[in-house]
């Protein structure tokens, strides 16, 4: 008989997190997380698979205590590039597919990644960090330790409004496009762009001749939400803008002979917050670039911007074209699942690929157009590697699962939500879902009422699905149900559903919430009287608001939360710019606003026993906002409360070691079962 999911649990997954096809179409490498409970420590290795081969069964390339990730194909299949952090901070590295060791090809001061073949297989292509007045390549007669030393205890000086970006460091120098030789050991790499500008996202030509990328050149770059896609020609130098400029771009990708260049593109419309994500395609002439064309036309659907899991970040796939290069291949969000669509450069209308209730990240197009290679996540099933047969549009169901990362899952039992729509106070209908404990279902269970954990995503342009989340499989498996939805805000309902919270954090979302949890008490057999609340980010925002205008909660877990929006203003990496349209101006102009949609304002108000949990390294909200809501209800004396500090991690729920994990998933469930037992009645 299938046991529960465990908090525990989560130091044995293994997950899969990006594919590269080989040229050939026949084989395919999968980067696979994984943890290392002794160490305490997560890592990440390639793996090899036969796709010609009846059982594929993935074959481990890589090994150590490190993390490799980024693979990258030589044209000929001889020969992968990936970058890993197995000496001296993260560099490129090559393996010869044929056997033997890998061998590093970069040595730089600041690191190296992104690696990306030439068509032609003389050249690697990867990005490295330049800071000015320093040398960009590793000194090998330089004393390591006194070098660290000395890097530790130095003073930064700071000149941008954006200075450093979560999970990462204090942001000084810049990522520029380097070459480098993958033949000749001796070869110097060769800096191909140069200036105050970062550059992302490169992408070589057919020819060769050209490297495309995505860069920030504004004069105002460290304080606007926009980039442009560019173009570089690599005998004169020349960089040649391809969009206008106005939109947060990505994933440049060329058609196969050359002509035309794909990438995706997020307009920035004034005053808002977000915008649907397009996928745009200009064509390559004589006297430059045309006027970009949008496959998706008048369409109100988004390109997906994130894949929602609670394992592991899941990259997105890019545009990718077909062989025949007249189809593009992209990922879209649509009511919580993230399926693949084909857009057509004839002016057809985009297609779903596939259809189902599941969230599709990275992906490959097999060079004949007939299968698909998918990392994809179910209601029942972790992130895994399927295959799909394209003989018919959608797929439904793939051919085959390619991977089994997690044989021990089928020992537990995990329970499939239940998807449920309402109306909002204003009419809006919403989308959410509940999952009922393992035991709902039971005989003896007939008749009863289960204790209820509210769920709030982040963003507020997060999203939730139908897909598998391990924490709330746990608040089932320990005695609960999960409600979960997607107020207005969340991403993949359409452009005005998702800037519908813009200067109404607390507002009609807020209402969207609890007319939510209202709707699954009256339609499932959960106990009005026995309700908890919890939320990361924008979910901890939305956590500490409710207990700050509900008293119907007997439980509060705010997390990394948005607290007092004057202070985050100052201290977040994000707020003095993405921060201005949600909140419709600075706090110098809406200051009465700021401090009546800040939760911190109605700490007195506050009559639900609260836990506060805080990275210690979260930039994005800073855990000064968490700093403020445990003192002011300490302070205030009139709930119990008590705050959970997690040293070194960051905002994102990835972060921190494997332990610390499963401990802050644990101090969620304790303080809830405190106050909340779990169990029908």
């Amino acid at each position: 008989m299938a046991g529960p999911l465990t908090v525990e649990d989560l130091l044995l997954f293994a997950l899969p997190t990006e594919v590269a096809l080989a040229p050939d179409g026949r084989r395919l490498i999968v980067t696979v997380l994984s943890q290392d409970a002794d160490e305490d420590k997560r890592f990440s290795h390639l793996w090899l698979i036969d796709l010609a081969s009846a059982d594929p069964a993935p074959r481990q390339l890589t090994f150590g205590k490190q993390r490799d990730r980024q693979p990258a194909w030589s044209p000929d299949g001889t020969r992968v590039a990936f970058a890993s952090d197995r000496d001296q901070g993260s560099q490129v590295w090559l393996l010869p597919m044929e056997g033997g060791e890998a061998r590093k090809v970069t040595a730089m001061r600041r690191g190296a990644s992104q690696p990306r073949w030439s068509p032609d297989g003389a050249s690697l292509l990867f990005t490295a960090e330049v800071r000015e007045g320093e040398n960009p390549l590793q000194d090998e007669s330089q004393d390591m330790k006194k070098s660290e030393r000395a890097e530790a205890t130095r003073l930064r000086h700071i000149t941008r409004l954006q200075y450093r970006w979560d999970g990462g460091d204090i942001l000084e120098g810049r990522g520029h496009l380097w070459l480098v030789s993958p033949d000749d050991a001796a070869a110097a790499p060769r800096q191909l762009t140069t200036g105050d500008f970062d550059h992302e996202d490169a992408a070589w030509s057919p020819d060769c001749a050209h490297i495309a990328f995505t860069s920030d050149r504004a004069g105002n770059r460290d304080a606007n939400r926009t980039n442009a896609v560019y173009a570089l020609a690599l005998t004169s130098g020349e960089v040649e803008r391809v969009s206008d400029g106005d939109s947060l771009t990505a994933r440049p990708a060329w058609s196969p002979d050359g002509r035309l260049l794909a990438w995706y593109d997020m307009r920035d419309e004034p005053g808002t917050s977000i915008s649907n994500t397009r996928v745009l395609v200009a064509v390559r002439t004589d006297g430059g670039w045309s006027p970009p064309r949008d496959l998706l036309g008048e369409r109100d659907m988004s390109v997906a911007e994130s894949i929602a899991s609670d394992l592991v970040p899941m990259t997105r796939g890019g545009p990718t074209w077909d062989a025949s290069g007249e189809h593009v291949w992209f990922p879209v969000i649509a009511r919580g699942t993230v399926n693949l669509w084909r857009a057509s450069l004839a002016g057809e209308a985009p297609v779903p690929v596939t259809e189902g209730d599941q969230q599709i990240g990275s992906f490959a197009l097999a060079p004949d157009g007939r299968h698909l290679y998918t990392i994809t996540l179910t209601a029942q099933r972790a992130p895994e590697l399927a295959q799909l047969c394209l003989d018919s549009f959608p797929v439904t169901e793939p051919e085959r699962w390619i991977t089994d990362l997690n044989p021990w899952l089928r020992e537990r039992a995990i329970v499939t939500p239940r998807e449920f729509t309402y109306s909002a106070p204003d009419g809006w209908q919403m989308q959410g879902w509940v999952l009922l404990p393992l035991d709902a279902s039971a005989p003896e269970s007939a008749g009863m009422r289960w204790p209820v954990i509210l769920q709030i995503h982040g963003g507020p342009h997060g999203h939730y699905g139908p897909s598998f989340y391990a924490l709330m499989q746990n608040f089932a498996a320990a005695g609960y149900a999960v409600v979960y939805i997607n107020p207005r805000g969340s991403y993949g309902y359409g452009e005005t559903f998702a800037r519908a919270c813009d200067r109404d954090w607390g507002g009609a979302d807020y209402r969207d919430v609890m007319a939510g949890l209202d709707a699954a008490l009256a339609r499932f057999p959960l106990d009005p009287d026995r309700l908890a609340v919890t939320g990361t980010s924008y979910g901890g925002y939305m956590t500490s608001w409710i207990v700050g205008h509900e008293t119907r909660f007997k439980a509060a877990v705010t997390i990394n939360s948005v607290s007092n929006l004057i202070s985050s203003f100052g201290t977040s990496d994000v707020d003095a710019v993405f921060g201005l349209p949600e909140q419709g101006g600075d706090p110098w102009q809406r200051r009465d606003f700021y401090l009546e949609r800040s939760p911190i304002t109605y700490m007195p108000a506050v009559t639900t026993p609260t836990r506060v949990i805080g990275a210690e390294r979260d930039w994005r909200c800073p855990i000064e906002q968490s700093e403020q809501v445990f003192t002011a209800l300490k302070y205030l004396g009139r709930v119990e409360t008590d705050f959970v500090r997690v040293p070194g991690t960051s905002h994102g729920i990835n972060t921190g070691t494997p332990h610390q994990r499963v401990a802050q998933r644990r101090a969620i469930l304790e303080w809830i079962e405190r106050f909340v037992p779990p169990g029908p009645r």
